[in-house]
């Protein structure tokens, strides 16, 4: 049984063995995105390097000043090194050819499978040093490695999925360097026309902006496929493309923090430029609202066959013609209740379309287990309802405080819907720190808070993310 894998073969629920930027590689080779052929070694295979008696004690013996040459003197595991040369040649073929080797942030390169051991190796050490001067466990902490093909190019670059530069989710950033400066442009990604072009240091010519096309298409696809905004680095030969490396990105836009809040509203609001949405339980008032605000999502909650209210919901698309009024839909608790509950919309002439998104309600852990069927039946984005989530997690009618169950159901929800393409936003009723850690580090779509809340959760976000609004490097 292998301990490697190449790229193909694992996705997003292979990252704790694997790495979060080899996952997301993975993912994107699924779909045909031109990644460099790599193979990855999961923390097992540190963990085999750390298994034999003689790493044990030194491990023991404490962080003096010898311990990075008494690691470095562990032998390689012969059964391990051997798996590795196969997965090599098999990149490689029978010539040796220079592959990247990444792990923990740090990255090296080597040619031939003593140059690769020797790169692996001395990652491995560095890393273990590393835990043991904080007084970690590196038993707890072992790196996968990520080794790809380096690709020969004609230039190079790096792929913003989203511009730093005009905070906008319509716009990429395509950057190609040059020995003493680099060349950058903003893309539109629906299109690929240039919207400005930037150059610092010193350029060498002129790049066309149209050879650049191809990977403004490609940021669309990622930031579908993964969710959140990435960075890439990419070379070109030839006029082929192909990415080595992946790069979450977290980018501040018009507010201080990444993750989209949603206000839940019940009467009057002001100022909506720095809010992803308005969720409304009052039809009347989401119809007004969605008039008030063309270019802001206004999402009505459903309750279980309220009919004056559906009949104001109906009215007010039909009247006014709103695009940016969309239906969440009341909780099922089975796949084929999903069913009866669009075709009984359909028959009050409430049909999702171009214009009319429907939102499925997330309440029970039926809907999480079986989401995928769900899913199928036809939607444009889940709702995580916090409260009564925890509540049926926990077999309960009582208010309840969530435990690790519903981080289970955030982070297979995401999964699910990263696969699907689907939004997910996560309907919170109480502060919660933790719930929002988590929330940012899967990537959700957004939160939804209650009006009055907003100034503590946009606090508490930015407390959060404070280290994280600049690029951070995954973990292979």
């Amino acid at each position: 049984m292998n301990t490697l894998t190449f790229l193909q073969e694992i996705g997003f629920r292979d990252a704790a063995s694997f790495g979060e930027e080899a996952a997301a590689l993975g993912d994107l080779a699924k779909i045909g995105a031109p990644i460099a052929p790599a193979f990855v070694l999961p923390t097992s295979a540190c963990a085999e390097f750390l298994s034999s008696k003689q790493a044990r004690q030194i491990l023991s013996s404490g962080t003096g000043p010898d311990l990075h040459r008494d690691l470095w003197g562990l032998p390689f595991p012969s059964r391990l090194a051997r798996e590795i040369e196969d997965f090599y040649r098999r990149l490689s073929g029978p010539r040796d050819i220079f592959v990247g080797v990444r792990s923990g942030g740090k990255a090296g390169r080597a040619a031939g499978i003593t140059d690769l051991l020797s790169a692996i190796k001395r990652l491995w050490v560095e890393h273990l040093v590393s835990v043991a001067g904080r007084g970690g466990n590196p038993y707890q902490e072992a790196l996968p490695v990520l080794v790809h093909q380096e690709a020969v190019s004609d230039f190079s670059g790096r792929l913003y999925t989203s511009s730093p530069e005009l905070a906008s989710a319509d716009l990429c950033l395509v950057e190609v360097d040059y020995p003493q400066g680099k060349e950058r442009f903003v893309l539109e990604k629906s299109t690929g026309a240039l919207v400005r072009r930037l150059v610092s240091g010193l350029v060498e010519g002129e790049t066309d902006p149209q050879s650049l096309s191809e990977l403004s298409v490609w940021a669309a696809k990622v930031e579908q496929v993964l969710g959140g905004v990435y960075q890439l680095s990419w070379k070109s030969w030839r006029g082929e493309f192909v990415f080595e490396g992946i790069t979450r990105v977290f980018l501040p836009k018009s507010r201080s923090f990444a993750l989209p809040l949603w206000l839940e509203v019940s009467g009057d609001i002001g100022e909506t430029k720095d809010i992803g949405g308005v969720v409304v339980r009052e039809a009347k008032l989401a119809v007004e609202l969605a008039g008030r605000f063309p270019q802001k999502p206004v999402l009505f909650f459903l309750e279980p066959f309220n009919f004056d209210q559906l009949d104001a919901f109906r009215e007010g698309k039909r009247k006014v013609g709103l695009k940016n009024l969309h239906l969440v839909l009341p909780p099922v608790r089975t796949v084929d209740g999903m069913r009866e509950l669009k075709r009984y919309l359909s028959g009050e002439k409430i049909q999702r379309g171009p214009n009319l998104k429907f939102f499925f309600q997330v309440a029970y852990p039926s809907n999480v287990i079986l989401m995928e069927q769900f899913l199928r039946i036809g939607v444009d984005g889940i709702i995580l309802n916090e409260e009564e989530l925890a509540r049926s997690l926990l077999g309960t009618t009582e208010r309840v405080e969530p435990d690790e169950s519903l981080l289970w159901a955030i982070k297979e929800s995401r999964r699910q819907s990263q696969l699907d393409g689907v939004e997910l936003l996560y309907r919170a009723t109480q502060l919660r720190d933790w719930v929002l850690a988590e929330a940012t580090r899967v990537g959700l779509d957004g939160i939804i808070v209650p009006q009055h809340q907003y100034p503590q959760y946009s606090r508490i976000l930015q407390e959060i993310e404070g280290e994280r609004l600049v690029s951070s490097p995954l973990s292979p």
